[in-house]
């Protein structure tokens, strides 16, 4: 599930958006902060290459901000953030 290829998602309407991996029940947490750590990194070196992919890092930093929100509410509690604050 993880995108490895961003140019060729950057066309595609049906690859996971951000909110969508934030979201999605069958990932843990930790999982969704990793997903959407890698995601930011790969986004934001396409962006100093003056690469288009069709997503900013503003977007990602709001759906990890969405998972975080999650943990705080128990939906994921068993992944510790500390390390992503």
């Amino acid at each position: 599930m993880v995108i490895d290829d961003l140019q060729a998602r950057a066309g595609d309407h049906t690859a996971l958006m951000p909110m969508q991996i934030a979201h999605n029940p069958a990932l843990t947490a930790r999982e969704k902060l990793d997903l959407l750590t890698r995601l930011r990194a790969q986004v934001t070196g396409a962006l100093e290459n003056s690469q288009d992919l069709g997503l900013s890092p503003g977007e990602i930093d709001q759906a990890i901000d969405e998972v975080k929100l999650d943990v705080e509410n128990g939906i994921g509690e068993e992944t510790i953030l500390r390390e992503h604050n």
